[in-house]
């Protein structure tokens, strides 16, 4: 996997990597370069994003504490899904933005997700748009060539403007299939309709209306001649047609990510909190019986957030039979198929190898000609031996907590060449555990 994510590192990348990771998030860009272990987990996600191009759909559950990887195991995944040509949406859920309410935030996740609507050539959100009309050019340039127009006609020529209808219309005609679908097709086809007459006003409109982002019916069939507005209760449907879109134009599927899952677990009242449970049974549903297409999702959350049973997932009894994991798998030998996937903390050598790859990273955006002069390999065994050292360290230590620790020391050295690294490390390690002593045993050898 390592291979296929393997790019070469650019200023840019290495210097949001050591922004963001000195600073306790996920880096955005460059995240393949500080892929340690996961290896099979990451095998796993490919596989699932193969099977949703297959026209199949999937939903995972990534579950570990916080700092454990959820966060980066989903840019990783949002970023190998750009390789395989997938759209990406993205939101974090908040008290704001939850999947079913009545009084717009659930409505306010959709439009987040396509706010955050995402390609490979737009990483950064506002997509959605871009995408419409990279579909439209591509279209006009299908119809020229195998109509053998001498060069791209505009909208005065009827016989173009009629042969593109034709293709627009043949995707308006699948989505139109879907529930909602009516209306989506309607809106798209007003946008195809302005794109041709430049009429930058309805083209807005109606961006505005597949993000979900009118409130009333009567505004929208003011500016859209629709009947239907997005909205709390129907915002998953159009999601999926959003989806049967992607898929129709190209593209391989869609992907949805949904972090910071835990503060569902959070919501205080337990109706309201059990309703959104339901939605997620729901949308497991669609997805297992084949009825979402083309469409993978992923909830990030901690552990409490599915296995209390009080509050968490595991308290609503059909969620937690679907969820409960297969009874015959072991630490050593796991079944990454099932929907939950959890996070185990990194081993002691994954943990060194992550601080190896931070420290070239680091040399290359400071021009750190003798970087192990700077920190050499005993300096980075002994920061992860201290780690391990502290009290449940090999189960709890979290590569954010590490990494922010680790580049603050390489930060306090390179900028002062005059301090004595005593200060920072001894002389020699005094490892304080038996597992801590074999490590760094394996690592020196």
């Amino acid at each position: 996997m390592s291979e296929a994510v393997h790019s070469k590192l650019t200023r840019r990348q290495a210097n949001a990597i050591i922004q963001s990771m000195g600073g306790g998030v996920v880096p955005q860009e460059g995240i393949e370069h500080v892929v340690v272990g996961r290896v099979k987990e990451i095998r796993q996600l490919v596989e699932d994003l193969n099977r949703t191009a297959d026209g199949l759909s999937c939903m995972k559950f990534l579950i570990g504490d916080y700092g454990t990887g959820k966060s980066f195991m989903a840019t990783l995944t949002r970023y190998i899904a750009y390789k395989e040509n997938f759209v990406v949406a993205y939101t974090d859920l908040t008290a704001n933005r939850r999947l079913y309410a009545h009084d717009g935030k659930g409505v306010a996740t959709y439009s987040d997700l396509m706010q955050n609507l995402s390609t490979k050539a737009k990483p950064n959100g506002n997509a959605l748009r871009s995408l419409i009309e990279r579909w439209l050019s591509d279209v006009q340039q299908k119809v020229a060539l195998a109509h053998s127009f001498d060069s791209l006609p505009d909208a005065t020529d009827s016989r173009f403007t009629r042969l593109v209808s034709l293709e627009v219309q043949a995707v308006v005609r699948e989505v139109q299939e879907l529930a909602g679908g009516f209306d989506f097709a309607t809106v798209l086809t007003k946008y195809y309709q302005a794109y041709l007459d430049g009429d930058e006003t309805t083209q807005e409109h109606a961006i505005k209306w597949m993000r979900g982002e009118y409130r009333t019916k009567t505004e929208a069939k003011k500016d859209l001649g629709v009947r239907d507005v997005i909205n709390d209760d129907n915002w998953f449907d159009y999601l999926k047609v959003m989806t049967k879109f992607i898929a129709s134009i190209g593209y391989r599927g869609l992907l949805v990510l949904f972090d910071e899952a835990v503060n569902l677990y959070k919501i205080d009242h337990s109706g309201a909190r059990a309703k959104n449970y339901e939605r997620v049974l729901e949308f497991f549903n669609e997805c297992t019986q084949g009825r979402a297409e083309n469409l993978m999702l992923m909830f990030m959350g901690t552990t409490e957030f599915l296995e209390d049973e009080r509050r968490g997932l595991f308290s609503y009894k059909a969620l937690k039979s679907r969820l409960s994991p297969n009874q015959y798998e072991t630490d050593q030998f796991r079944d990454l198929r099932q929907p939950v996937i959890k996070l185990a903390p990194l081993s002691a050598e994954e943990l060194y190898v992550l601080l190896q790859k931070i420290r070239d990273i680091y040399a290359a955006l400071y021009q750190v000609e003798n970087i192990t002069a700077l920190i050499s390999d005993d300096n980075m065994l002994e920061i992860v031996q201290k780690a391990l050292a502290r009290p449940g360290g090999i189960q709890f230590i979290t590569p954010r907590e590490l990494i922010r620790e680790f580049i603050g020391i390489v930060n306090v050295l390179h900028q002062n060449p005059e301090m004595d690294k005593g200060d920072i490390f001894s002389e020699r390690l005094e490892l304080a555990s038996q597992e801590s002593r074999r490590f760094v045993g394996r690592m020196l050898d």
